[in-house]
């Protein structure tokens, strides 16, 4: 891809970043710490989320693993693997949610747990309560994802619609009689840290139904979402299971700091797409910030990402700046549903949007930054890149 040249350095740097958060690299120095089986137990290794195949061939000698990860994910050797759907749960997801509950419960008290687990397991695995059907899921979750509402208000609504998350595999685990598990887990939220990540399978969550009901009534939520069912609670016998965080969302921008020398801003960042534009429209120099921000999708809009979306504001705010340039990236390789990891822009693409008729105040407007990034060949191509840690953000004016 031909990117300007005030824009190829924050590509490389994008790219180191994602290497050095591989999630295989950072579970080989964890794992280590994996529950050891008792005589004549097994280990059972259990992965979920955008990471987890990468997690689970990290995890060295003799186990028995299932592993949950997207279609383009690959498979881990010895491992018995699973796909589900994703920004959306599908049928295989229920297959997939089903399936790590069955494992858990299956365990003897002799038996070790080791779990591995990353963003995107929301989707990717679930087991909803006997009254929701598959289409109830996903009507509920498409609302959510264009709702405005922050991760951490999502996830209590999801925890409270499903056996699987707000600790519905600890609660198999401790009904099996098993005693030695560990979690590690690739933080990808800004807020609840491990607890919050895939919505929290094998940890006790702190919300109740009373917060999931309010949360269906602000916003306004399909009838479905309000079949709730209590999570297990931080403190019950069958919250067990100690977790470690590999990375957060803190970790893109420290990488970034410590190999380019960029000022890192207080991340993780969070809140709109638009406040942040704004507040690093009044940033000079070279700044570094990750985190996850929050985004409005106007009905009807096209499939979209956050990190075009702020990528074209930020066009509008370096207009006519030269040498200026800005890059917003999934470390994931993923912006939203759509072919991109996200986008660059500098100085001179607002302008020449114009020139060339694509209207890029309209595609603001209308959630449809692509439209104006793709012909300007400025999206960075979407991939697995085996890392999860939120969103990094590049700027140098």
């Amino acid at each position: 891809m031909a990117f300007p040249s005030d824009m190829l350095d924050l590509l490389a740097l994008y790219e180191e970043v994602v290497r050095a958060l591989d999630a295989g690299v950072l579970t080989r120095a964890a794992a280590a710490r994996a529950p050891q089986p008792a005589p004549g137990g097994k280990l059972l290794v259990l992965g979920l989320g955008k990471v987890a195949a990468e997690m689970v061939s990290a995890v060295p000698g003799e186990r028995n693993a299932i592993v949950v990860a997207p279609i383009d994910a690959p498979a881990p050797s010895g491992a018995r693997v699973l796909r589900g759907g994703h920004p959306l749960p599908d049928a295989g997801s229920l297959e997939a949610g089903e399936s790590l509950l069955a494992a858990a419960g299956a365990l003897k008290p002799a038996d070790a747990a080791l779990l591995l687990i990353s963003g995107g397991g929301s989707a990717l695995a679930e087991a909803p309560h006997p009254e929701l059907a598959l289409a109830d899921v996903r009507e509920i979750n498409q609302a959510l994802l264009t709702s405005g509402a922050p991760i951490e208000e999502m996830n209590c609504v999801r925890a409270h619609l499903s056996r699987l998350k707000g600790g519905g595999i600890a609660r198999a685990l401790h009904a099996a009689g098993v005693s030695r598990a560990r979690a590690l887990v690739a933080v990808d939220v800004p807020v609840g840290g491990v607890r919050a990540v895939s919505s929290g399978p094998a940890i006790g969550d702190p919300t109740t139904c009373a917060d999931a009901l309010a949360l269906a009534r602000k916003y306004a939520l399909p009838r479905a979402a309000t079949r709730v069912r209590e999570t297990l609670k931080p403190g019950e016998p069958a919250d067990f299971i100690e977790h470690e965080a590999i990375c957060d969302l803190r970790s893109p921008a420290q990488e970034a700091g410590r190999r380019a020398g960029a000022r890192m801003l207080d991340s993780p960042v969070r809140g709109t797409v638009e406040a942040f534009a704004e507040a690093l429209a009044r940033e000079r120099g070279f700044i570094c910030a990750s985190g996850e921000l929050e985004v409005r999708v106007p009905s009807g809009a096209p499939p979209g990402g956050r990190d075009q979306h702020l990528a074209l504001l930020m066009a509008l705010k370096l207009r006519g700046e030269p040498g200026a340039a800005f890059l917003a990236a999934g470390t994931d390789g993923r912006d939203g549903p759509t072919a991109a990891a996200g986008a660059m822009v500098d100085g001179s693409t607002w302008d020449e949007a114009e020139r060339r008729g694509l209207q890029p105040a309209r595609a603001l407007a209308e959630f449809d930054a692509g439209r104006v990034l793709s012909p300007l060949g400025l999206l960075i191509p979407a991939r697995h890149t085996g890392a999860h840690a939120g969103d990094l953000f590049l700027l140098r004016r």
